[in-house]
Protein backbone atom coordinates (compact mmCIF):
# COMPACT_ATOMS: atom_id res chain seq x y z
CA UNK A 1 0.00 0.00 0.00
CA UNK A 2 1.00 3.51 -0.73
CA UNK A 3 3.02 5.39 2.24
CA UNK A 4 0.25 6.90 4.13
CA UNK A 5 0.41 10.48 4.84
CA UNK A 6 3.89 10.36 2.95
CA UNK A 7 3.06 11.39 -0.92
CA UNK A 8 5.83 11.38 -3.20
CA UNK A 9 6.35 12.14 -6.83
CA UNK A 10 5.66 9.96 -9.50
CA UNK A 11 8.94 9.67 -10.89
CA UNK A 12 12.51 10.23 -9.47
CA UNK A 13 13.84 13.30 -11.15
CA UNK A 14 17.22 13.38 -13.18
CA UNK A 15 19.67 14.74 -10.97
CA UNK A 16 23.19 15.33 -13.05
CA UNK A 17 25.22 15.77 -9.60
CA UNK A 18 24.61 12.32 -8.46
CA UNK A 19 26.54 11.75 -11.99
CA UNK A 20 29.50 14.14 -10.77
CA UNK A 21 29.71 12.18 -7.71
CA UNK A 22 30.00 8.67 -9.35
CA UNK A 23 32.82 10.27 -11.30
CA UNK A 24 34.50 11.85 -8.00
CA UNK A 25 34.49 8.44 -6.46
CA UNK A 26 36.08 6.38 -9.59
CA UNK A 27 38.60 9.22 -9.73
CA UNK A 28 39.46 8.65 -6.10
CA UNK A 29 39.70 4.74 -6.88
CA UNK A 30 41.64 5.10 -9.94
CA UNK A 31 44.11 7.29 -8.69
CA UNK A 32 44.80 5.00 -5.63
CA UNK A 33 45.17 1.82 -7.83
CA UNK A 34 47.59 3.58 -10.26
CA UNK A 35 50.08 3.75 -7.14
CA UNK A 36 48.33 6.47 -4.95
CA UNK A 37 46.87 4.59 -2.41
CA UNK A 38 49.31 5.94 0.39
CA UNK A 39 47.41 9.66 -0.23
CA UNK A 40 44.48 8.86 -2.37
CA UNK A 41 42.04 7.07 -0.06
CA UNK A 42 40.01 4.43 -2.73
CA UNK A 43 37.90 2.72 0.16
CA UNK A 44 36.78 5.91 0.76
CA UNK A 45 35.41 6.13 -2.15
CA UNK A 46 34.18 2.83 -2.56
CA UNK A 47 31.92 3.75 0.47
CA UNK A 48 30.77 6.47 -1.99
CA UNK A 49 29.33 4.41 -4.08
CA UNK A 50 27.34 2.37 -1.59
CA UNK A 51 26.41 5.23 0.05
CA UNK A 52 24.92 6.54 -3.00
CA UNK A 53 23.62 3.09 -4.52
CA UNK A 54 21.35 2.49 -1.15
CA UNK A 55 19.75 6.31 -1.51
CA UNK A 56 19.09 5.57 -4.99
CA UNK A 57 17.25 2.24 -4.56
CA UNK A 58 15.56 3.15 -1.69
CA UNK A 59 13.93 6.22 -3.44
CA UNK A 60 13.20 4.52 -6.05
CA UNK A 61 11.18 1.64 -4.02
CA UNK A 62 9.53 4.55 -2.47
CA UNK A 63 8.46 6.21 -5.96
CA UNK A 64 7.34 2.97 -7.11
CA UNK A 65 5.18 1.90 -3.97
CA UNK A 66 3.75 5.04 -4.34
CA UNK A 67 2.43 4.95 -7.74
CA UNK A 68 1.49 1.51 -7.99
CA UNK A 69 0.70 0.52 -4.35
CA UNK A 70 3.16 -2.46 -4.55
CA UNK A 71 6.83 -3.09 -5.38
CA UNK A 72 7.53 -5.84 -8.10
CA UNK A 73 10.23 -7.92 -7.45
CA UNK A 74 10.74 -9.86 -10.47
CA UNK A 75 10.91 -6.28 -11.96
CA UNK A 76 13.34 -5.06 -9.75
CA UNK A 77 15.59 -8.29 -10.15
CA UNK A 78 15.28 -8.27 -14.29
CA UNK A 79 16.35 -4.48 -13.85
CA UNK A 80 19.06 -5.15 -12.10
CA UNK A 81 20.39 -8.15 -14.01
CA UNK A 82 20.40 -6.41 -17.01
CA UNK A 83 21.95 -3.13 -15.51
CA UNK A 84 24.65 -5.30 -13.78
CA UNK A 85 25.20 -8.54 -15.78
CA UNK A 86 26.17 -8.19 -19.21
CA UNK A 87 28.93 -5.57 -18.98
CA UNK A 88 30.23 -7.40 -16.01
CA UNK A 89 30.94 -11.07 -18.06
CA UNK A 90 31.91 -9.19 -21.30
CA UNK A 91 34.16 -7.47 -18.94
CA UNK A 92 35.86 -10.90 -17.17
CA UNK A 93 36.20 -12.07 -20.41
CA UNK A 94 37.92 -9.76 -21.82
CA UNK A 95 40.49 -9.61 -19.40
CA UNK A 96 40.44 -13.49 -18.83
CA UNK A 97 41.51 -13.19 -23.04
CA UNK A 98 44.51 -10.45 -21.87
CA UNK A 99 45.78 -12.86 -19.34
CA UNK A 100 45.49 -16.04 -21.35
CA UNK A 101 48.05 -14.54 -24.14
CA UNK A 102 50.33 -13.16 -21.50
CA UNK A 103 49.74 -9.51 -21.88
CA UNK A 104 48.78 -8.61 -17.91
CA UNK A 105 50.86 -8.05 -15.69
CA UNK A 106 49.34 -10.10 -12.75
CA UNK A 107 49.39 -12.44 -9.93
CA UNK A 108 48.48 -16.37 -10.83
CA UNK A 109 45.02 -16.45 -11.58
CA UNK A 110 43.40 -20.28 -10.73
CA UNK A 111 39.76 -21.22 -11.95
CA UNK A 112 38.17 -21.62 -8.69
CA UNK A 113 38.87 -17.75 -8.08
CA UNK A 114 37.21 -16.61 -11.33
CA UNK A 115 34.03 -18.52 -10.95
CA UNK A 116 33.67 -16.95 -7.16
CA UNK A 117 33.90 -13.56 -9.35
CA UNK A 118 31.34 -14.63 -11.84
CA UNK A 119 29.33 -15.80 -9.00
CA UNK A 120 29.74 -13.01 -6.54
CA UNK A 121 31.81 -14.62 -3.89
CA UNK A 122 35.20 -12.87 -4.67
CA UNK A 123 34.65 -11.05 -1.59
CA UNK A 124 34.58 -14.21 0.85
CA UNK A 125 37.94 -15.81 -0.61
CA UNK A 126 37.82 -18.32 2.26
CA UNK A 127 35.07 -20.02 0.46
CA UNK A 128 37.28 -20.99 -2.77
CA UNK A 129 40.39 -20.84 -0.49
CA UNK A 130 42.34 -18.82 -3.09
CA UNK A 131 42.48 -14.89 -3.85
CA UNK A 132 44.38 -15.39 -7.58
CA UNK A 133 41.70 -13.68 -9.49
CA UNK A 134 41.72 -11.43 -12.28
CA UNK A 135 42.67 -7.86 -11.95
CA UNK A 136 38.55 -7.15 -12.26
CA UNK A 137 37.69 -5.82 -9.05
CA UNK A 138 33.96 -7.32 -8.09
CA UNK A 139 34.27 -7.53 -3.74
CA UNK A 140 32.46 -4.11 -3.86
CA UNK A 141 29.49 -5.24 -6.43
CA UNK A 142 29.18 -8.47 -4.77
CA UNK A 143 28.80 -6.77 -1.51
CA UNK A 144 26.18 -4.99 -3.56
CA UNK A 145 24.17 -7.40 -4.95
CA UNK A 146 24.33 -10.02 -1.95
CA UNK A 147 22.67 -6.58 -0.11
CA UNK A 148 20.13 -6.29 -3.25
CA UNK A 149 18.74 -10.29 -2.86
CA UNK A 150 17.46 -9.48 0.13
CA UNK A 151 16.91 -5.22 1.16
CA UNK A 152 13.46 -5.14 -1.49
CA UNK A 153 11.86 -8.04 0.14
CA UNK A 154 12.63 -6.70 3.78
CA UNK A 155 11.29 -3.43 1.93
CA UNK A 156 8.07 -5.37 0.84
CA UNK A 157 7.55 -7.12 3.75
CA UNK A 158 8.88 -4.93 6.56
CA UNK A 159 10.13 -1.65 5.70
CA UNK A 160 7.71 -0.02 3.68
CA UNK A 161 5.11 -0.83 6.07
CA UNK A 162 6.72 1.41 8.40
CA UNK A 163 6.69 5.19 8.56
CA UNK A 164 9.49 6.59 6.95
CA UNK A 165 10.99 7.74 9.67
CA UNK A 166 11.05 4.46 11.64
CA UNK A 167 12.50 2.64 8.74
CA UNK A 168 15.26 5.04 8.68
CA UNK A 169 15.79 4.28 12.46
CA UNK A 170 15.48 0.56 11.85
CA UNK A 171 18.09 0.77 9.11
CA UNK A 172 20.50 2.88 11.81
CA UNK A 173 19.68 -0.05 14.14
CA UNK A 174 21.18 -2.57 11.62
CA UNK A 175 23.93 -0.09 11.17
CA UNK A 176 25.03 -0.23 15.11
CA UNK A 177 24.69 -4.17 14.55
CA UNK A 178 27.15 -4.16 11.82
CA UNK A 179 29.66 -1.89 13.58
CA UNK A 180 29.51 -4.50 16.35
CA UNK A 181 30.27 -7.44 14.22
CA UNK A 182 33.29 -5.81 13.19
CA UNK A 183 34.65 -5.02 16.61
CA UNK A 184 33.57 -8.31 17.66
CA UNK A 185 36.31 -9.51 14.39
CA UNK A 186 39.24 -7.14 15.71
CA UNK A 187 38.99 -8.53 19.10
CA UNK A 188 38.59 -12.70 18.12
CA UNK A 189 40.10 -12.89 14.96
CA UNK A 190 44.00 -13.14 14.31
CA UNK A 191 43.66 -11.10 10.51
CA UNK A 192 40.51 -9.04 10.48
CA UNK A 193 41.50 -6.93 7.63
CA UNK A 194 38.53 -9.49 6.14
CA UNK A 195 36.19 -6.44 7.01
CA UNK A 196 37.11 -4.43 4.68
CA UNK A 197 35.20 -6.70 2.07
CA UNK A 198 32.78 -9.23 3.96
CA UNK A 199 29.56 -8.04 2.99
CA UNK A 200 27.80 -8.13 6.84
CA UNK A 201 30.46 -5.94 7.43
CA UNK A 202 30.46 -3.29 4.92
CA UNK A 203 26.35 -3.25 4.48
CA UNK A 204 26.33 -0.14 6.89
CA UNK A 205 27.11 2.00 4.30
CA UNK A 206 24.46 1.33 2.22
CA UNK A 207 22.21 1.05 4.52
CA UNK A 208 23.33 4.66 5.88
CA UNK A 209 22.48 5.78 2.13
CA UNK A 210 19.07 3.92 2.57
CA UNK A 211 18.44 5.78 5.61
CA UNK A 212 18.89 9.46 3.48
CA UNK A 213 16.30 7.56 1.31
CA UNK A 214 13.85 6.95 3.76
CA UNK A 215 14.08 9.92 6.24
CA UNK A 216 14.50 14.03 5.22
CA UNK A 217 15.21 12.85 0.86
CA UNK A 218 15.56 16.11 -0.48
CA UNK A 219 13.22 14.44 -3.30
CA UNK A 220 10.49 13.78 -1.68
CA UNK A 221 8.42 17.03 -1.14
CA UNK A 222 6.76 15.18 1.87
CA UNK A 223 9.88 14.57 4.05
CA UNK A 224 10.56 18.28 4.06
CA UNK A 225 13.94 17.58 3.97
CA UNK A 226 16.71 19.35 5.98
CA UNK A 227 18.53 21.94 4.15
CA UNK A 228 22.54 21.48 5.25
CA UNK A 229 24.38 25.08 5.63
CA UNK A 230 27.45 25.44 4.06
CA UNK A 231 29.61 25.45 7.56
CA UNK A 232 27.75 21.99 7.95
CA UNK A 233 29.24 20.65 5.34
CA UNK A 234 32.61 21.69 5.69
CA UNK A 235 31.97 20.07 9.66
CA UNK A 236 31.13 16.73 7.96
CA UNK A 237 34.43 16.56 5.28
CA UNK A 238 36.51 17.34 8.76
CA UNK A 239 35.36 14.46 10.05
CA UNK A 240 35.79 12.75 7.14
CA UNK A 241 39.25 13.79 6.83
CA UNK A 242 40.11 13.35 10.54
CA UNK A 243 39.01 9.23 9.71
CA UNK A 244 41.61 8.80 6.81
CA UNK A 245 44.20 11.12 8.94
CA UNK A 246 43.70 8.48 11.69
CA UNK A 247 46.32 4.92 10.30
CA UNK A 248 45.67 2.42 13.65
CA UNK A 249 44.38 -0.53 12.07
CA UNK A 250 41.60 -1.48 14.32
CA UNK A 251 40.14 2.18 14.05
CA UNK A 252 40.24 1.33 9.90
CA UNK A 253 38.43 -2.06 10.04
CA UNK A 254 35.80 -0.60 13.61
CA UNK A 255 34.86 3.15 13.47
CA UNK A 256 36.34 4.62 10.26
CA UNK A 257 33.29 2.85 8.09
CA UNK A 258 30.63 3.75 10.42
CA UNK A 259 31.86 7.47 10.84
CA UNK A 260 32.55 8.11 7.25
CA UNK A 261 29.52 6.74 5.95
CA UNK A 262 27.02 8.87 8.80
CA UNK A 263 28.86 12.00 7.70
CA UNK A 264 28.04 11.22 3.90
CA UNK A 265 24.75 11.93 5.40
CA UNK A 266 25.27 16.01 4.95
CA UNK A 267 27.04 16.66 2.21
CA UNK A 268 24.94 13.87 -0.28
CA UNK A 269 21.93 16.37 1.32
CA UNK A 270 23.65 19.55 0.66
CA UNK A 271 23.63 18.02 -3.25
CA UNK A 272 20.42 16.55 -3.64
CA UNK A 273 19.17 20.34 -2.69
CA UNK A 274 20.51 20.90 -5.85
CA UNK A 275 22.36 24.82 -5.30
CA UNK A 276 25.94 25.96 -4.91
CA UNK A 277 28.99 25.39 -6.82
CA UNK A 278 29.64 22.11 -5.73
CA UNK A 279 26.04 21.14 -7.32
CA UNK A 280 27.25 23.33 -10.41
CA UNK A 281 30.78 21.78 -10.50
CA UNK A 282 29.75 18.06 -9.82
CA UNK A 283 26.75 18.64 -12.91
CA UNK A 284 29.49 19.80 -15.78
CA UNK A 285 29.33 18.39 -18.58
CA UNK A 286 32.73 16.13 -17.93
CA UNK A 287 31.84 15.12 -14.77
CA UNK A 288 28.93 14.05 -16.09
CA UNK A 289 30.17 11.59 -18.55
CA UNK A 290 32.45 10.15 -16.47
CA UNK A 291 30.06 9.63 -13.99
CA UNK A 292 27.81 8.06 -16.91
CA UNK A 293 30.46 5.19 -17.45
CA UNK A 294 32.06 4.91 -14.18
CA UNK A 295 30.28 0.91 -13.66
CA UNK A 296 31.92 0.35 -17.11
CA UNK A 297 35.50 2.41 -15.78
CA UNK A 298 35.24 0.58 -12.32
CA UNK A 299 35.16 -2.97 -14.18
CA UNK A 300 37.63 -2.80 -16.15
CA UNK A 301 40.53 0.29 -15.38
CA UNK A 302 42.26 -2.54 -12.87
CA UNK A 303 42.94 -4.44 -16.18
CA UNK A 304 43.48 -1.64 -18.07
CA UNK A 305 46.59 -0.71 -15.61
CA UNK A 306 47.82 -4.19 -15.35
CA UNK A 307 48.04 -4.27 -19.35
CA UNK A 308 49.65 -0.88 -19.57
CA UNK A 309 52.48 -2.15 -17.07
CA UNK A 310 52.77 -5.11 -19.39
CA UNK A 311 53.66 -2.61 -22.03
CA UNK A 312 55.59 0.02 -20.18
CA UNK A 313 57.36 -1.43 -17.38
CA UNK A 314 58.75 1.61 -16.05
CA UNK A 315 55.87 3.64 -15.92
CA UNK A 316 53.95 4.60 -12.48
CA UNK A 317 52.21 7.51 -10.72
CA UNK A 318 50.88 10.43 -13.16
CA UNK A 319 52.20 8.89 -16.01
CA UNK A 320 50.67 5.28 -15.50
CA UNK A 321 47.10 6.79 -15.04
CA UNK A 322 48.08 9.05 -18.23
CA UNK A 323 48.46 5.95 -19.71
CA UNK A 324 45.54 4.05 -18.29
CA UNK A 325 42.84 6.43 -18.04
CA UNK A 326 42.17 6.76 -21.99
CA UNK A 327 42.23 3.38 -22.86
CA UNK A 328 39.84 2.27 -20.28
CA UNK A 329 37.40 5.42 -21.54
CA UNK A 330 37.72 4.03 -24.76
CA UNK A 331 36.26 0.59 -23.20
CA UNK A 332 33.97 2.26 -21.60
CA UNK A 333 32.55 4.14 -24.74
CA UNK A 334 32.20 0.61 -26.69
CA UNK A 335 30.87 -1.30 -23.56
CA UNK A 336 27.82 1.83 -23.47
CA UNK A 337 27.22 1.74 -26.67
CA UNK A 338 27.47 -2.16 -27.26
CA UNK A 339 25.85 -3.38 -24.21
CA UNK A 340 24.57 -0.97 -21.70
CA UNK A 341 22.50 1.25 -24.15
CA UNK A 342 20.93 -2.13 -25.71
CA UNK A 343 20.77 -3.48 -22.66
CA UNK A 344 18.74 -0.38 -21.08
CA UNK A 345 16.20 -0.44 -24.39
CA UNK A 346 15.70 -4.45 -23.31
CA UNK A 347 14.57 -2.94 -19.74
CA UNK A 348 12.42 -0.57 -20.96
CA UNK A 349 10.47 -3.03 -23.32
CA UNK A 350 10.46 -5.97 -21.10
CA UNK A 351 8.87 -3.74 -18.22
CA UNK A 352 6.64 -1.46 -20.17
CA UNK A 353 3.88 -1.68 -17.67
CA UNK A 354 6.04 -0.98 -14.72
CA UNK A 355 6.27 2.94 -13.16
CA UNK A 356 9.22 4.81 -15.82
CA UNK A 357 13.00 4.77 -14.50
CA UNK A 358 13.88 8.00 -13.42
CA UNK A 359 13.56 11.08 -15.57
CA UNK A 360 16.70 11.71 -17.14
CA UNK A 361 18.35 14.74 -18.73
CA UNK A 362 17.69 15.06 -22.60
CA UNK A 363 21.14 13.62 -23.76
CA UNK A 364 20.66 10.59 -21.25
CA UNK A 365 17.27 10.01 -21.67
CA UNK A 366 17.78 9.18 -25.93
CA UNK A 367 20.78 6.86 -24.46
CA UNK A 368 18.48 5.19 -21.89
CA UNK A 369 20.73 5.36 -19.08
CA UNK A 370 19.03 4.84 -15.25
CA UNK A 371 20.89 6.26 -12.17
CA UNK A 372 21.05 3.38 -10.35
Amino acid sequence: MPEPGHPVPPVMPYLPQLDGVRALAILIVFAAHCGYSHVVPGGFGVTVFFFLSGYLITTLLRIERARTGAISLPAFYLRRSLRILPPMYLTLLAAGALYAVGLLEWMPVEPAAVIGQATFLTNYPGLFGTEAVLPVPLWSLAIEEHFYLVFPLAYVLWLGRLRPRRAALACLALCGAVLAIRCLNVWRLPDYSLNYSWTHTRIDAILFGCCLGLWNNPVIPADRAWRPKAWHVAASLAVILGTLAVREPAFRETLRYSLQSAALFVPFAYLLHGEGPGVRLLASRPMRQLGLWSYGFYLAHMAVVALVLHLRPGLHGIGLMGAAFPVTLLWCWGLYGLVERPCARLRRRLLADRPPEPALAEGTRRAGITPA
